[in-house]
């Protein structure tokens, strides 16, 4: 787990249960949660690799095991791309912009002038570049439905002429052994190829999280002394604001 962890679990142990939250402590707790949201996307991106690699295991029968890989495969392309969106949500609490999450998108926050400021556009575009690998085929799961591989179309094609042939598919050319063997080299490219996304994606994020963290700390630690200013000319006797003004001074030395 990264280091920005330990920062919000330090901040958040100063919270006074059972009490109205102060502007810096919903800060602590808003980044937290949004963070947090990122590396359990990232978690599930593995859990859904372990699917990939499962999915025949998960089949009820062997003619629908086509389905059950091509399903998994789906679940793993629009996964993907879930991770830069909590990236997206989180940089929005981070930088304090305080953007309604419905606006929230890949151009509201790159554009955004505290995140230019603060050196995060790039980091943020190495992390879309990275979960835009299988952009194409996304957009075709969730704007046509379905997923195509020339590989799973065969294995699909033949385990459904086994059916229908009553298991003697030797009469159309086909051996028990081709379909076990391209069934299995199906999911095995599959899975080369996103274990490589996903190390792609976990490291643009970390680099991230990196940038992210000193400006976390950094806009903390302001909240916190604007905090601690307004406490004080709030105890300051009731002088003329000259002499207010110096009692801050003086309070401060």
């Amino acid at each position: 787990m990264h280091q920005i962890y330990e920062s919000f679990l330090r901040d958040l142990e100063t919270h006074q249960k059972n009490s109205e939250k102060t502007e810096i402590e919903q800060y602590h707790v808003d980044c937290w949660a949004t963070c947090k949201t990122i590396e359990t996307a990232l978690k599930k991106l593995e859990i859904a690799e372990e699917c990939v690699k499962q999915s025949y295991r998960f089949c009820p029968n062997e003619h629908e095991i086509a389905e059950y890989i091509e399903f998994h495969i789906e679940n793993y392309l629009i996964r993907s791309r879930s991770v830069y969106d909590r990236v997206l949500i989180f940089t929005n609490y981070l930088c304090d912009i305080q953007m309604a999450k419905e606006s929230v998108n890949h151009l509201s926050i790159t554009t955004n002038r505290k995140v230019e400021k603060l050196g995060l556009k790039n980091s943020l575009k190495k992390i879309n570049k990275a979960c835009e690998v299988y952009r194409v085929e996304r957009n075709g799961v969730v704007h046509h439905d379905k997923y195509s591989n020339p590989e799973l179309e065969w294995v699909d094609t033949a385990r459904k002429a086994k059916l229908i042939l009553n298991g003697e598919i030797e009469k159309i050319g086909i051996s028990e052994e081709q379909i076990l063997q391209k069934t299995a080299v199906v999911i095995a490219r599959h899975l080369d190829e996103f274990a490589k996304s996903t190390q792609r994606i976990k490291e643009s994020v970390s680099n991230f999280l990196d940038m992210a963290l000193p400006t976390y700390e950094i806009h903390a630690k302001k909240t916190i002394q604007g905090a601690a200013t307004e406490n004080l000319l709030a105890s300051a006797p009731k002088f003329p604001q000259s002499a207010a003004l110096c009692f801050i001074r003086h309070a401060n030395e």
